[in-house]
């Protein structure tokens, strides 16, 4: 009996070991990945300061791009993601009370399009694979709206990775830092004419970042957000079956599914309770004409 205790406390301790060798090993990837550096010379735009620029810039980052989402309201940063053992995910001050004060035109273009800091890192959770795709006419404004907040003074908080967050990005499982999947050299392409047509509503939903929780291909089916978060919903034809126009409009205005019960706040319909009557029927109109996929 000895011997057997003796032998299932050499095989706990060398499972343990092995367990510890290997969030070692995740560590070092981690950090690798987090030292590496990146030279972009970022694309060439004007930032506009006019009211209506300003005014158009607000809308697009709060209804469309959803940016107060992460940074919060006033656009000073919070903690979003408390997720512990997975990680611990904090936005950035980006009023002129932070340390974007002293930022120029390029380091605004390069961090928000690029994922990449003005010291040449990549930007942690920050989803310029999305903003990549912004018209440069976009952009503009919404950095002119950015570059005139309030300042407030606020510390940043934690970006933390724990040991499941370490596991999943250094086997590739998971993918933090979006400048490592951008074209950093595709320059700035032009946004479909504003109307309720689906081309448009294709524009609106990939600069929205809509594919981060519901999939490349919208089918849904990923849990994202606080524990007990439910499955993205399927955005393809076969997660809309019986639905109207109407519907979608009560769910991105009100947060209600046809049948009467809440969409999880997770999905940020405070925000695209704001979108346009038209922004809301161009991305309906485009979610109908991508292929229907079953939710896995």
């Amino acid at each position: 009996m000895k011997r057997v205790l003796r032998w299932i406390g050499f095989t706990v301790a060398g499972l343990a070991a092995l367990v510890l060798l290997a969030l070692a090993v995740c560590t070092i990837i981690v950090r690798q990945k987090q030292a590496k550096r990146w030279n972009v010379t970022p694309a060439g735009l004007v930032i506009p300061s006019d009211s209506a620029s300003i005014a158009r810039g607000r809308h697009l980052a709060v209804a469309i791009t959803k940016c107060t989402n992460c940074h919060g309201e006033d656009m000073a940063g919070r903690t979003f993601l408390d997720g512990m053992p997975f990680a611990r995910f904090s936005s950035a001050n980006v009023t002129p009370g932070g340390p974007v004060h002293n930022w120029s035109d390029a380091d605004w273009v390069r961090a928000v399009r690029n994922g990449v800091a003005p010291d040449g890192r990549g930007l942690i959770f920050m989803p310029s694979d999305a903003y990549n795709f912004l018209s440069a006419e976009d952009l503009g404004a919404i950095l002119a709206w950015v570059k005139q907040l309030p300042p407030v003074t606020r510390p940043m908080g934690p970006i933390e990775f724990g040991p499941i967050g370490k596991m999943l990005w250094s086997t590739g499982q998971a993918q933090f830092q979006q400048a490592r999947v951008i074209d950093q050299s595709a320059p700035f392409a032009p946004a479909p004419p504003v109307g309720p047509t689906p081309e448009y509503g294709r524009y609106l939903t990939v600069v929205g970042g809509c594919s981060i929780c519901h999939g490349p291909n919208l089918a849904g089916g990923i849990k994202e957000g606080p524990r007990g978060t439910p499955p993205s919903a399927n955005l393809t034809p076969a997660g809309f079956k019986g639905w109207t126009e109407a519907d979608f409009f009560r769910a991105l205005r009100e947060g209600t599914k046809p049948d009467g019960s809440g969409i999880n706040p997770f999905m940020p319909w405070v925000l695209t309770r704001q979108m346009t009557d038209d922004e809301i029927r161009a991305v309906w109109s485009y979610l109908q004409t991508i292929p229907a996929v079953a939710t896995k």
